[in-house]
């Protein structure tokens, strides 16, 4: 791969400059597809369109899957229909589907129109199934062999019908039904003897899903069997088409992005950071910060409430910082690990009591630790025996708080058939600093003998 540093921009613009176009021609096809890609989405949208032109068909075709959303939204709105229905035809189907999803309806109609019948059926039927299944990006180029079939009759099959297919690596074997009987590998194929059976040698247990199978579902199931390609069936076993490792590895990344973004209060962004508009940044960050400053009126009145132990103790307002950060950071971290579980397949609804004795034993632990440095901290500031015990018995507290609601809310979620992720970081910590400040104040009065 080319390294995209900074003599190459350089030259890059010199050409243009120049109006040299073989010149940037022949520059952009020593790059791979990907760093085109990234290089046309840097430029401005003008330039985008001259340098795209200039790309040969196939490259033209590689570089258009690598681009986002806007990017390609902008050099569609330049094409002819002629032009978009070239780009489109030649498509990965899982790539186009994944397209006409960012698209306006009258938009994806009228491409729609310009594809062939085969491809305009496809695009259809894909369209159709529900968003977020694993059959909106399914591969239906796959290399399918007959049961009955020699291993020589199969290894010329595949030679035949290589250059049109996404994998050959892993073939599907199929009964005349079109039911998924097996697998084979194209390592077996090649080490059997070529009189033995395709039946023979092929895994007749395959590891596969059905077409309403979630696709982060499908993720899960691929990375726990550590497979390549897998097939996708009907309710009856009838083999639709495959998903791959690399469509696979898309959906985890932007899996793991909303997730991110969820657990950090903000909702999905479906643009790049720079490609989104300030009102469109501003609008995903918002709900989630006014919740917070509408429940944060209950911290308020717990102040408000306690108004008479800040008066008779000043050196009470010193420690609420240090159990609100704690309380906070606690309670994110357990809701962070029970996101990860849930995320990764590792932790179902049926495990809630495990979770909850892991949390309250690692509370304990944590608790006691923190509970002794804030202890120390109290009596290094001075604050007397009374209130240095009362801060570490709410510390101790706060941490258990934190560990258990950071633990519950996940599940909350899930069961009211939300995504665990929306639980968000700054609505745990509101959360956590609400119940902190009221055990505080209630240790602490009781502590101080205050009334």
């Amino acid at each position: 791969m080319k390294d995209l540093d900074g003599t190459f921009s350089t030259e890059l613009d010199q050409l243009f400059k120049k109006r040299d176009f073989k010149g940037l021609k022949e520059l952009l096809c020593t790059v791979d597809a990907p760093d085109v890609a990234e290089i046309l989405a840097d430029t401005a949208p003008p330039e985008r369109v001259f340098l795209f032109r200039l790309l040969p068909k196939d490259t033209a075709i590689a570089v258009f899957e690598f681009l986002g959303g806007a990017e390609r939204e902008e050099l569609l709105a330049s094409f002819t229909d002629s032009e978009a229905a070239v780009i489109l035809e030649e498509m990965s189907d899982d790539d186009r589907t994944a397209l006409f999803d960012e698209l306006p309806a009258k938009t994806v109609k009228k491409l729609l129109a310009g594809l062939s019948p085969e491809e305009r059926k496809l695009a259809n039927a894909l369209l159709h199934y529900p968003s977020g299944s694993a059959c909106r990006i399914i591969i239906p180029e796959f290399v399918d062999l007959r049961e009955d079939m020699t291993v020589a009759q199969a290894l010329r099959r595949i030679r035949a019908k290589a250059s049109s297919k996404e994998t050959i690596y892993t073939s599907f074997v199929t009964g005349n039904d079109r039911r998924l009987k097996g697998t084979v590998s194209l390592e077996d194929l090649i080490l059997a003897e070529p009189e033995s059976s395709v039946a023979a040698i092929m895994n007749p247990h395959p590891v596969f899903i059905f077409t309403s199978t979630d696709q982060e579902e499908a993720s899960q199931i691929m990375s726990r069997y550590d497979v390549q390609a897998m097939p996708v069936v009907d309710f009856d076993t009838r083999l639709v088409g495959i998903v791959t490792f690399d469509d696979i590895l898309d959906i985890i990344q932007e899996e793991a992005t909303e997730d991110f973004e969820r657990l950090a209060g903000i909702r999905p962004v479906e643009e790049t950071y720079l490609s989104a508009g300030i009102l469109t940044l501003a609008w995903k960050r918002i709900p989630w910060l006014v919740v917070c400053i509408v429940t944060q009126i209950f911290s308020s009145c717990i102040l408000r409430r306690y108004a008479f132990a800040l008066e008779s103790s000043v050196a009470l307002a010193f420690f609420i910082p240090l159990l609100t950060d704690t309380g906070g950071n606690t309670g994110t971290q357990s809701t962070t690990l029970v996101i990860r579980g849930f995320t990764l397949g590792e932790i179902s609804g049926k495990d809630l009591p495990r979770i909850l004795l892991k949390e309250i034993l690692s509370g304990l632990v944590l608790g006691s630790v923190l509970a002794g440095l804030a202890f120390l901290r109290a009596w290094s500031m001075e604050a007397g025996l009374d209130l240095a015990m009362a801060v570490a018995v709410s510390v101790a507290a706060v941490v258990m708080l934190g560990n258990v609601t950071g633990a519950i809310l996940p599940f909350a979620a899930r069961h009211l058939g939300m995504d665990p992720a929306v639980m968000s970081a700054p609505f745990i910590t509101t959360v956590v600093d609400i119940m902190g400040l009221l055990v505080y104040f209630e240790t602490a009065r009781r502590f101080l003998g205050l009334e």
